[in-house]
């Protein structure tokens, strides 16, 4: 027995509902089974594995916290002792301005130390031993001219009132203005006490031998120079930056420079720890130590050598702790990172930054257990929540198993009964679908099929509705279509019938002269055309043109054309010339042509007893003329004058010549040279020209008008007719 839709559609959704509940029922039960038996397991694995990936995230961020937080360190510490080097920069070129425009300042006066007590930021004047007795009065008026930055000096050393500082400008000539800054026992300035000068060579040093005079003057620009000591017997270590002055004519007159003492810095790193048991230092680009929060040890800054230069040779690279020398390696490299390092046995991380100001490179060490601190209780509070999440496991999972058994039984109720309803509502509009179609079919294109399911059947019965619509649109348009393209093609039919009417077709059988011309269309009626009349006995006017466009506009415009043409030669001719004629028939074209047309022509007059030919070429393509005397052909010489029709008030040239008995001339427009093939390749004079010489020029016109056709569709092969095709040919026999 065949079964209808519905019984087909009821059978499929409840065999598939029952498939369903049976397999759902059947995972539901082994799901079960295996979730009860590797509970336990998974919930430890579960704990173990967030406890190990927790510790793992808190650590990496540890670090990643830890290596962001140097990073921001090396980039102040680095900028606090740039500023030195462009307070150093400022301080040269306000020398450089003093000696380059003295005029603009008055010699002052500086004070010595050795005659005078000097207050403490008061700048004062030091002398090289070897000056301090041979200063000549140009040198005292070099030292009087510097005396006007002593003010300047004074301001400067206010701005570092925070550390042990000397703001100074020493001379090619070896005298040396100080303005110092020295803390107190409790770490304060006080610029009212006076300046401890206790020492010999606080008042003599030659400023020409210091570190930082060396170094700036050698790279003639601005520097920051490592540790080097101060001139006393027991100075301090310092950190200086120094720049090069100059007078007007760019010689070097002395270095300025700024210095602060690197016990003051060590404060000013340590000041900046965000922690309690951070280790600081800066090693320069050969692994020295320059600045240390350390004061002993292998981190600490070697203050043993008392030498001007404090430089020790110990480089940290080739340290014997191993992963700390390594470390190091990649400080000087220039990365940028954390890695971790063993020193004296215990565990740290070291994090490390460029200083890309100075070119130095700063690291902080930090202890193992400081900056993983926290990531150890987020491990052991996963572990510790394993028993309690697998109790509530095991108690929602006996809740689930009951609630599904119940949901099951409802669902496969529900499953029979909306399996019925759903297969009676599919069934229904398909067989409204299938009455309405068959309806349509047998003709009635009025029928509406009133479907409203809101799915893909309406959409369906929606599309046959206006199939029905533009079947109905498209039966009326297509016979009002019909008649009306029966109605152009009749009229087009009868306009080309009027178009050939309008060409001459009779050619005069003369002793003189002979006569043949065509003319082929690229649409039914086109805008070339020729023309041919005596003016009177022995004079022939010949006349091939190109309207431009084609279509029923380009031939209205040829008729315009011709006719104005042909009536002003047989009116002015004679008297006038064929020059005035052009130009007359021009200015009549040009009026009312709101269209803008043109039209390119060729127009002349044969004289059958002498042979003389006057001519004037409106734009038009240049005629071949064949010389029998010599059978060859050659392009007649045209002058070039402008189209007829678009503007007025143009002159045209004539130009003579005269024809032998037998010479010939062809005429032609545009659609014989530019005729395209199927690669759009045109035809072109050149061919034109090498045909007319190959062929027999001797035959009559309408084989040769048939030889040239010939050659041309060769050239064309099957591409279309893409412009109209005129060819005129004019034998003299005279």
């Amino acid at each position: 027995m065949k079964l209808n839709i519905h019984r087909k559609v009821l059978i499929l959704v409840l065999g598939a509902g029952l498939a369903t509940f049976l397999v759902l029922s059947a995972f539901a039960y082994y799901g079960s089974k295996v979730v009860r038996d590797d509970m336990s397991e998974m919930s430890v694995e579960l704990g173990e594995r967030s406890a190990s990936y927790t510790t793992e995230l808190l650590t990496e961020q540890a670090k990643q916290t830890f290596g962001e937080l140097t990073e921001a360190r090396a980039q102040y510490i680095d900028r606090e002792i740039a500023i030195m080097r462009e307070d150093a920069t400022v301080l040269a070129n306000t020398m450089t301005e003093i000696f380059s425009h003295p005029e603009n300042y008055s010699a002052k006066a500086v004070v010595d130390p050795r005659s005078s007590p000097v207050k403490m930021g008061e700048p004062y004047i030091v002398y090289a031993p070897s000056l301090r007795d041979n200063v000549t009065p140009e040198i005292q008026r070099e030292i009087a001219l510097a005396a006007n930055v002593k003010d300047f000096l004074a301001e400067m050393l206010k701005t570092y009132v925070d550390c042990s500082a000397t703001v100074f400008v020493g001379s090619e000539n070896g005298w040396h203005i100080v303005a110092r800054n020295l803390l107190d026992e409790n770490g304060k300035s006080d610029f009212n006490r006076q300046m401890p000068l206790s020492h010999e060579r606080i008042y003599e040093f030659d400023p020409r031998l210091r570190p930082w005079y060396i170094s700036a003057k050698n790279k003639n620009a601005p520097v920051i120079s490592e540790l080097y000591r101060t001139v006393e017997a027991d100075g301090y270590m310092q950190i200086g930056a120094s720049a090069p002055f100059y007078d007007a004519s760019g010689k070097l007159l002395g270095v300025a420079g700024v210095d602060a003492s690197n016990i003051d810095i060590y404060f000013w790193i340590n000041e900046t720890n965000a922690r309690e048991g951070v280790i600081n230092f800066v090693l320069n680009g050969d692994g020295e130590i320059l600045l240390s929060s350390q004061r002993e040890g292998v981190l600490a800054v070697n203050e043993s050598n008392t030498d001007l230069a404090a430089r020790t040779g110990r480089d940290l690279r080739k340290t014997s702790e191993k992963t700390l020398a390594a470390a190091a390696e990649r400080m000087i490299s220039g990365e940028l990172g954390v890695a971790p390092v063993t020193l004296k046995g215990e565990n740290f991380y070291l994090a490390f930054a460029p200083m890309k100001e100075t070119g130095w490179f700063y690291g902080m060490l930090l202890t193992e257990n400081e900056v993983l601190q926290n990531t150890g209780n987020a491990g052991e509070y996963f572990l510790s929540r394993v028993p309690e999440i697998q109790a509530k496991m095991s108690q929602e999972r006996s809740s689930v198993n009951n609630l599904v058994a119940v949901i099951l039984a409802v669902l496969l109720i529900i499953l029979f009964v909306l399996s019925t309803n759903m297969s009676r509502r599919f069934v229904k509009p398909i067989n409204e679908l299938s009455d309405g179609v068959r309806e349509i079919a047998s003709g009635n294109l009025d029928k509406k099929l009133d479907i409203r399911t809101g799915d893909e059947i309406e959409h369906l019965a929606t599309c046959f509705n206006a199939m029905t619509d533009e079947l109905k649109t498209y039966m009326a348009n297509l016979a009002k279509e019909t008649a009306e393209r029966e109605r152009i093609a009749t009229e087009l039919n009868v306009a080309t019938e009027i178009q050939n009417g309008l060409l001459p077709k009779d050619f005069p059988a003369r002793a003189d002269c002979e006569l043949f011309a065509t003319m082929t269309p690229a649409k039914e009626v086109g805008g070339d055309f020729y023309d041919f009349y005596f003016l009177d006995e022995t004079h022939l006017a010949v006349t091939v043109a190109d309207v431009s466009g084609k279509g029923i506009s380009a031939a209205l415009f040829m008729v315009v054309s011709k006719t104005v043409l042909n009536n002003f030669a047989e009116s002015f001719y004679k008297l006038n010339g064929l020059a005035p004629v052009v130009a007359a028939a021009n200015e009549q074209l040009c009026a009312n042509n709101d269209a803008m047309m043109f039209v390119t022509a060729f127009i002349g007059v044969l004289d059958l007893e002498t042979g003389e030919f006057v001519y004037v070429n409106a734009g038009h393509n240049p005629p071949v003329i064949y010389h029998a005397e010599t059978n060859h052909c050659d392009f007649l010489d045209v002058q070039k004058n402008f189209v007829l029709g678009p503007m007025d008030g143009i002159p045209f040239a004539e130009q003579r010549t005269t024809f032998k008995r037998g010479d010939l001339i062809f005429l032609y427009t545009d659609g014989v040279t530019e005729a395209l093939n199927v690669a759009e390749e045109e035809y072109l004079p050149e061919r034109l020209i090498n045909f007319m010489n190959s062929t027999d020029c001797r035959a009559d016109l309408q084989t040769l008008l048939k030889n040239v056709r010939g050659d041309v569709a060769a050239h064309v092969g099957d591409a279309a007719q893409s412009d109209d095709i005129t060819m005129f040919a004019l034998r003299f026999n005279g």
